[in-house]
């Protein structure tokens, strides 16, 4: 009997695979209701469709499509659903909300001899989340910024005297502006940095965290794969090889935490580390080295990305548009260099600039993606089970037309009190998504903000500025959407 079933089986074998690929294809698609929830049939049967959309960096604009065709919830994969109705950014963000954060975000976690290095991008415990995001507030927090505003200076006047050798050509400020944010983030969080501006990625670092993003952007669409991929220490060695800059931040990390330790007064310029460290010496059992460590490389690995998309940002769209350059110079006019963060954000217009060019091109491309608790819930009419994986991708919540009028329209007017009502402010705001929402809000936002308050306003007073090879400038969707091909003719103005 058994012999004739293999003999079946073998004479047979590709009629078998079919009933085999069917039999779970039709599981897929039936699952635990899911097919009540609209999307492309294809969808809800295979999560090919998904990971080819994010190999081909396009799966933001695949995404906006779909919900333009669907509506306010879209199945995109057997088991993932995108959202983009602003009555459920509580539920699935809020504080307190019951939903944590999927298993994509396991593709990034890091592993020490204590095991899982408490890093609040990708923690699911609470408790544990909650003492991290606490005993860092007063580092990020904006009255501690401005301890460390003038660690910065020098870095910005770095890029100044580089663009001014490379006055009268063409200049690709894509790459300068990602330099520039590396420095930044280095200087506030140590007090020194690996002059990327003149120097370029002396640590290596760029292509360890391009290939992280790729890596997180497409086999988090299928993260049952990564215990067979990066997760193994030796595939990891193959693609990242021995070290990198590894070893060298780790001894500046060391250095810096004995040079931080020797500041016993809270006067004068800080360094986020040590005001860190400061926290520490006033209350030890609120912070521990293992985790002012992990704060501090995660300014590095997620700011530098991060800032220098929204400098990228900012930078085109104001040059793209002449009133708005018009008007943000004629602003900058009050103010003095070195430029001061307080005085720069001060500025109700530049405040609307970097608002709207932070919504046309959120640094990350990809639903935030949260599961569905135990007992389940309702999310736009639809009963879904827990398990069940759901997100809103800023990208598709920012071009709502229900809340952002011409959505595909750069209008920083928008964002000013008195060309919107107070109640569409709010509504725009919390449909703000640049920064994620919630208790997982981005804690070094402050940060990024600060450096860009700095650096824009000092480089068009310093420079006119003029946008050439529009054709050029472009990006992928990898998770992080880097832009490239930034060419700025600069004219300096004295």
């Amino acid at each position: 009997m058994i012999q004739d079933t293999l003999d079946f089986v073998t004479s047979r074998w590709a009629y078998v695979l079919l009933a085999v690929l069917a039999t779970r294809s039709l599981y897929n698609y039936f699952q635990r209701g899911l097919w009540k929830v609209p999307g492309p049939f294809i969808r809800g049967i295979t999560s090919i469709p998904r990971v080819l959309s994010a190999y081909h960096g396009n799966s933001h604009n695949d995404d906006i499509s779909l919900h333009r065709k669907y509506g306010k919830i879209v199945r995109l994969g057997p088991n993932l659903l995108s959202i983009a109705d602003p009555a459920e950014i509580n539920q699935i963000y809020g504080i307190g909300t019951k939903f944590i954060k999927s298993r994509f975000y396991e593709l990034s976690s890091a592993y020490d001899d204590e095991g899982l290095v408490p890093d609040t991008f990708v923690l699911t415990d609470k408790a544990l989340h909650t003492r991290m995001k606490k005993n860092a507030a007063n580092a990020y927090s904006t009255n501690g910024l401005i301890q460390m505003e003038s660690w910065i200076e020098p870095v910005t006047e770095r890029l100044v005297r580089k663009l001014r050798r490379q006055a009268g050509q063409p200049v690709d400020i894509a790459c300068l502006l990602k330099d520039y944010a590396m420095d930044a983030v280095f200087a506030v969080t140590f007090g020194r940095d690996f002059n990327y501006v003149e120097e370029g990625d002396v640590l290596k670092m760029y292509g360890v965290l391009e290939t992280v993003s790729d890596y997180m952007a497409v086999i988090g669409q299928v993260p049952w794969m990564h215990k067979f991929l990066l997760a193994r220490p030796l595939v990891a060695r193959l693609v990242f090889g021995e070290g990198g800059g590894d070893k060298e931040m780790f001894q500046l990390a060391i250095s810096e935490i004995e040079a931080a330790k020797k500041k016993q007064s809270e006067d004068g310029p800080l360094t986020f580390l040590q005001r860190l460290l400061l926290n520490q010496a006033k209350n030890p059992a609120s912070i521990n080295d293992r985790e002012i460590m992990t704060h501090a490389f995660g300014n590095i690995a997620a700011g530098s990305d991060t800032t220098a998309i929204a400098l990228r940002s900012v930078f085109f769209h104001v040059l793209k548009h002449p009133h708005v350059y018009e008007k943000l110079s004629e602003e900058f006019s009050t103010l003095t260099t070195p430029v001061s963060f307080t005085d720069a954000n001060k500025l109700p217009y530049f405040g609307a600039v970097i608002q709207e060019s932070l919504r046309m091109h959120p640094s990350v491309g990809m639903m935030l993606a949260r599961l569905v608790p135990a007992e389940g819930a309702e999310i736009c009419g639809h009963k879904l089970p827990g398990g069940t994986e759901v997100g809103i991708n800023p990208w598709v919540l920012h071009r709502d037309p229900e809340v952002f009028t011409d959505p595909d329209s750069f209008r920083p007017e928008r964002w000013l009190p008195t060309e919107t009502n107070e109640a569409h402010l709010r509504a725009m705001n919390r449909c703000f998504f640049t920064f994620g929402h919630g208790a997982h809000t981005c804690s070094g936002r402050w940060i990024s903000l600060m450096e860009i308050k700095k650096i824009v306003p000092t480089l068009l007073i310093n420079f006119d500025m003029k946008l050439v090879k529009e054709s050029e400038y472009g990006f992928k969707n990898r998770w992080f959407t880097p832009q490239h091909g930034l060419w700025v003719e600069m004219t300096p103005k004295l």
